[in-house]
């Protein structure tokens, strides 16, 4: 992908066939490239009639999330104070 104003854009990696038993080859160089290797598991989604997306499965989910989700869950900081006061609501609503 080229970067353009900030914004990925994509670029064409090259073209293939698709074989009478469903098989594509990809470009090696681009292959290469992304360090995408013989035995990677590669996840097929469907985007559209015309279009599908092959991202390499990662070899460990719980690599390949760590620090994504902190605009979701905010910082540890911010999640330890909001588990405290949950547990504090627990001993006030005990002592009610």
């Amino acid at each position: 992908m080229k970067r353009a104003s900030g914004i990925m854009v994509p670029e064409i990696a090259g073209e293939t066939t698709l074989t009478a038993k469903n098989q594509v080859s990809l470009p090696a160089k681009r292959m290469r490239e992304l360090g995408w290797e013989k035995g990677d598991r590669l996840i097929v989604e469907v985007l559209s009639e015309d279009m599908l997306l092959l991202v390499r499965r990662p070899a460990h989910w719980t690599d390949a999330f760590a620090g994504r989700l902190t605009h979701v869950f905010g910082t540890h900081e911010e999640n330890i104070e909001w588990i405290e006061g949950e547990r504090a609501s627990w001993t006030e609503e005990q002592a009610g």
